[in-house]
């Protein structure tokens, strides 16, 4: 490859970006390649005509990555494309492709605050526990909605790295037992230990037959054999949080059932109650909305007893609530006084009666509201594809590159849908200590000779998984204030060298999420150009 590009003009001539077929050279290159089924572990091989070479710079080298590309058809949503691919090993990766591109110009937009939106309609309503199948053996199901990846009840694990295969006895429910044998995907690691990863056919009922992503792992001392994760739920279905058993009955799809006016939460939410904004999150186990507050006070009144507690303003200040109790429910050994207040949900006003709780001795003292089963008439849905759903920003198209002004600066920055977490440019990275907090300096320049220091605390880090002929490195997380179109949000930026790159900085998901939809091969939409060179 690297010889193909240097004898016509070297990397930074670009003429490689031309198809070889349409040049006056006129390669004739073939590649062969072999690709591995992800379910079955077949291994297929494969041979393309060379379209041509792409040349990947590197962000820590001066010595580019060189890799074939061909051409194939591609399709998502029913869209099928002919789709210029670049081929290297992704067996370390999430996923085996990486949508760029020679697929999205001129055929899609991308909302990276969303997983499979296009599934979303068609997706299937289940409820909070299932009974469904695998490989004929049948499992109880239950639903996280915190952790990713599903786990699935296994015993007498064997691994044969040779094979690159996984047996083991598939344990069901009322001791159905079976010993099976799959091609191994990778190890997961959670909490330092290592499962197996596999895919596994899943049949749920009459309707529901696909294949799921599992690790292995004893569950023989929980209630169920299955747990589905984030990743299967976003593929597949909507969550009922009052209902069970829904993969036993007629298929009802996320369209049909929003016929009902359900209320449709993310896992993670953010509402306002009252005035006071509030983290929030759904429950299978609480019926009637929840506010956990760090105390509360019953005071006895003439007509009706009145509660008090207190929530944060804006401002930080702790305020005095005072509201009418307008009945009591016992949970347990507990009693809980329920009242009414405003929710502003999206762009609507709701009131909606919730209960009062002490917050637990683990639980902290950041008052937060939990989304009981019975919050509306409508029942609640759990929509994982996103998060926040609740909130009401606005969402806007931008380009692939925009600018935007971050703690003040204003400079252009590079929209990247496949960047968990944005990334800035910095040098000169002291890491310190201060008060008994990590504290990191460091300088931010881009090539419009803009240059300031920052001195952050640092709220996180990222191991970078390393590219071919790449060290892998570890970075600090640190706040930064960004605004973009109507959008201004604090993030976690990662901090790295970038000063080999023209785009200084890359807002990522973790600010795209807030409604910006993004043109992959259009700059400037926002008609914010200036200064941008």
């Amino acid at each position: 490859m690297q010889t193909i590009v240097d004898e016509y003009g070297g990397s930074a001539s670009d003429w490689w970006l031309e198809e070889f077929d349409n040049d006056e050279r006129n390669f004739q290159g073939v590649v062969t390649f072999t690709l591995r089924h992800p379910y079955t572990g077949e291994k297929i091989e494969m041979e393309r005509p060379l379209t041509r070479t792409s040349v990947i710079r590197s962000r820590t080298s001066s010595t580019p990555i060189y890799r074939p590309v061909i051409t194939l058809p591609m399709t998502i949503a029913g869209k099928t494309v002919e789709t210029e691919v670049n081929l290297t090993d992704r067996s370390g990766f999430s996923a085996p492709i990486l949508i760029g591109k020679t697929f999205l110009a001129n055929n899609a937009w991308v909302m990276a605050g969303y997983d499979y939106l296009q599934e979303q309609k068609d997706a299937q309503v289940i409820g909070r526990r299932e009974s469904g199948s695998i490989d004929d053996v049948p499992v109880d199901v239950s639903i996280s909605l915190k952790n990713n990846y599903s786990i699935l009840n296994a015993q007498n694990i064997e691994i044969d790295k040779k094979a690159n295969t996984v047996s083991f006895d598939l344990v069901g429910k009322e001791a159905a037992q079976k010993r099976v044998t799959y091609p191994l995907v990778k190890m997961l690691s959670v909490s330092g230990n290592e499962y197996p990863m596999i895919f596994v056919p899943f049949k749920g009922g009459e309707d529901f037959e696909g294949t799921i992503q599992v690790y292995l792992k004893d569950r023989s001392k929980q209630s169920t054999q299955l747990r589905l994760g984030l990743n299967t739920l976003n593929k597949n279905f909507v969550v009922d949080t009052g209902a069970k058993g829904k993969l036993e009955k007629k298929k009802q799809s996320f369209a049909q059932r929003m016929k009902d006016k359900p209320l449709v939460v993310s896992p993670t939410e953010s509402l306002i109650l009252d005035g006071y904004q509030l983290n929030a999150e759904p429950s299978f186990a609480v019926s009637t909305p929840l506010l956990k507050v760090s105390s509360f006070e019953i005071i006895e009144a003439k007509g009706r007893d009145k509660v008090e507690y207190y929530l944060s303003s804006d401002l930080g200040n702790e305020e005095k609530i005072r509201k009418t109790i307008l009945r009591r429910i016992k949970v347990g050994d507990t009693v809980r006084p329920v009242v009414d207040g405003e929710f502003i949900v999206g762009d609507r006003d709701v009131t909606v009666e919730f209960a009062l709780e002490a917050l637990d001795s683990d639980e902290g003292d950041e008052p937060y509201f939990i989304i009981g089963k019975k919050a509306t008439k409508g029942g609640v849905l759990v929509n994982s594809r996103s998060e926040n759903l609740l909130d009401a920003y606005p969402v806007f198209t931008a380009g692939h590159i925009e600018n935007a002004t971050v703690e003040g600066l204003t400079f252009p920055v590079k929209l990247d849908t496949g960047a968990d977490v944005s990334s800035m440019n910095a040098t000169n990275i002291k890491q310190f200590e201060k008060d008994g907090k990590k504290m990191v300096t460091f300088t931010y320049t881009n090539d419009m000779d803009m240059k300031q220091e920052f001195t952050r605390e640092v709220v996180d880090v990222m191991r970078i998984r390393a590219k071919a002929g790449e060290k892998a490195n570890v970075r600090p997380v640190v706040n930064m204030r960004v605004k973009l179109g109507d959008v201004e949000k604090t993030i976690r930026v990662n901090l790295q060298d970038r000063s080999r790159f023209h785009y200084s900085m890359i807002l990522g998901k973790n600010f795209l999420k807030y409604g910006v939809v993004v043109s992959s091969d259009e700059n400037f939409l926002l008609g914010n150009e200036i200064g941008s060179h």
